[in-house]
């Protein structure tokens, strides 16, 4: 039962990752037979979790046939098979591994049937606590078909059927039993939610996500540790409280764009003064330097650490025990972190990781974190303060000309931090500090940066730069073959909905 299951998982999990990888980099595909839009969804079960569909003949424009090429370069210098004329090339790789787990391979039992459209499901676990989980695709050559349903049936408990002009592949025979049935009742297709989310994403979407957050909560409860619950649920109460989230991808001419929504409850009082605080003009874009890999943008972390406080009840701190470590901070420091700090932070902030040479927690990025201060006047004794009371901790805190490096006991580097004006400026080490301090080419001056908002919606506030090339070291990826230059991502909400556009820029220096 168990290599079962453990066999299903597996081959659920490739088809996932085929999708994945379509939606990412397969952007030209010949005009295939079999298309359904609505085939899919409506053998999805109405309590579906997750639900994951990719629509290829939705990636037949000249603006996936120029991705695809562009993605060719990076895909050979990894050494994967990829051939932008010829794209089914990229599941080769997939075929040996599958082989010797399942006895089933991409190239030669699934593609030659599969048809246009592809999706998956993700629903809570059954009664035995196990994963469930729905794969559907569109049948092009139902003899292919035919054939690939009878070659795993043989293999495992018989959870794959040709149904309509689908097949579908399930975790259980009842979970299969659940979406032959659908269409003659209660389906995703049919859901309202399903409908209200679907209707705030663009029409013609290569790739479509849709969450059901409650659901959603039920299958996350059972895949987080009960030890990282409280952290899941303090993260949570910083955000909306959203009821569905749905994501659409597709390419473009500058790249490729994925516009997301969350459908949400009213926000409270301190959420609506965080949204209005926000700005669609950048200003700390002036403070960080030229080479900086990635950059948010913000204001008021001041609100942040409100709605923080509120939350953090999941981790199992109550207001009382909030102000009691915030009496004995005051006692030990000399200042109250929350009145004389975290609420003076009421200007913008910049969060960031620029390059930098030499032993870094991110290997060759310096990460950053600058907040305007209201008080400023306060903070040069408040720095000298903290290392005071840092050292009757134990540890050490070395001051070199006002910026202040903290050691632990063993003499590993904790955080540096320093006063630059009205800024308050902490990173993970001297050299990014540095870099922020001693700029004379600001990020905001950059040719490669100047202008790359203005490829986002007129209505998004900026949010987040990041200069991909800086950051391919990362992902061990040579940043010369990289075909996405940048990423700019850019937000907009109002009181039940938010709404965000990340494009991933081809081809820019």
């Amino acid at each position: 039962m168990q290599h079962s299951r453990r066999l299903w998982l597996i081959l659920g999990a490739t088809i996932v990752g085929l999708i994945v990888l379509a939606i990412g980099a397969v952007w030209l595909l010949p005009r295939l037979l079999g298309v359904d839009e609505d085939a899919i969804i409506q053998h999805m079960p109405a309590d579906t979790a997750v639900f994951a569909e990719i629509n290829l003949l939705n990636l037949q424009d000249s603006a996936s046939r120029q991705t695809a090429v562009a993605f060719e370069d990076a895909y050979d210098s990894a050494e994967i098979p990829f051939n932008a004329a010829d794209p089914t090339t990229i599941f080769n790789g997939l075929d040996n591994a599958l082989m010797s787990l399942t006895g089933v391979t991409v190239s030669e039992d699934v593609r030659p049937w599969m048809g246009t459209n592809a999706g998956a499901g993700f629903l809570a676990p059954g009664e035995d606590g196990q994963p469930r989980w729905l794969l559907a695709a569109t049948v092009r050559d139902e003899a292919g078909a035919t054939a690939f349903v009878e070659k795993v049936n043989g293999i495992g408990q018989g959870t794959a059927v040709r149904h309509d002009n689908l097949v579908l592949l399930a975790s259980d025979p009842a979970t299969l039993a659940a979406a032959q049935a659908a269409p003659d009742g209660l389906n995703l297709a049919d859901s309202r939610r399903y409908q209200e989310t679907l209707a705030q994403l663009p029409d013609k979407r290569a790739a479509t996500v849709y969450v059901n957050m409650a659901e959603a909560d039920t299958l996350l409860a059972t895949a987080v540790p009960i030890d990282q619950a409280g952290v899941v649920q303090a993260i949570r109460g910083l955000l909306p409280i959203y009821t569905a989230i749905g994501l659409a991808a597709f390419a473009t001419d500058e790249g490729i764009q994925v516009e997301m929504v969350g459908l949400h409850e009213p926000l409270n009082e301190t959420q609506q003064a965080w949204l209005a605080a926000q700005t669609a003009v950048p200003t700390t874009d002036t403070w960080l330097p030229t080479h900086t890999a990635l950059y948010l943008t913000g204001q008021r972390l001041d609100l942040l650490w409100l709605l923080l406080k509120d939350s953090l009840d999941g981790l199992g701190y109550s207001a009382a025990d909030v102000d009691e470590a915030t009496q004995l901070f005051t006692g030990l420091f000399g200042f109250n972190p929350d009145t004389d700090l975290l609420a003076a932070l009421d200007g913008p902030f910049a969060l960031a990781l620029i390059p930098v040479e030499g032993e870094t927690a991110v290997p060759g990025l310096s990460g950053v974190l600058l907040a305007e201060h209201n008080q400023p006047e306060n903070l040069a004794g408040q720095a000298a303060s903290l290392a005071t009371g840092l050292s009757r901790l134990g540890f050490t805190a070395v001051n070199n000309d006002g910026i202040y490096e903290v050691s632990n006991a063993d003499g590993s580097p904790l955080v540096v931090y320093t006063v630059d004006g009205n800024n308050v400026v902490v990173g993970t080490e001297m050299a990014g500090i540095t870099a922020v301090t001693t700029t004379t080419e600001p990020l905001a001056a950059a040719p490669h940066y100047q202008g790359v908002w203005a490829k986002l919606p007129a209505t998004a506030r900026p949010l987040l730069f990041a200069n991909t090339s800086q950051l391919a070291g990362l992902f061990a990826l040579d940043p010369q073959t990289l075909p996405i230059t940048q990423a700019v991502m850019g937000t907009t909400s109002d009181n039940n909905i938010s709404r965000a556009t990340l494009m991933l820029i081809i081809g820019e220096d």
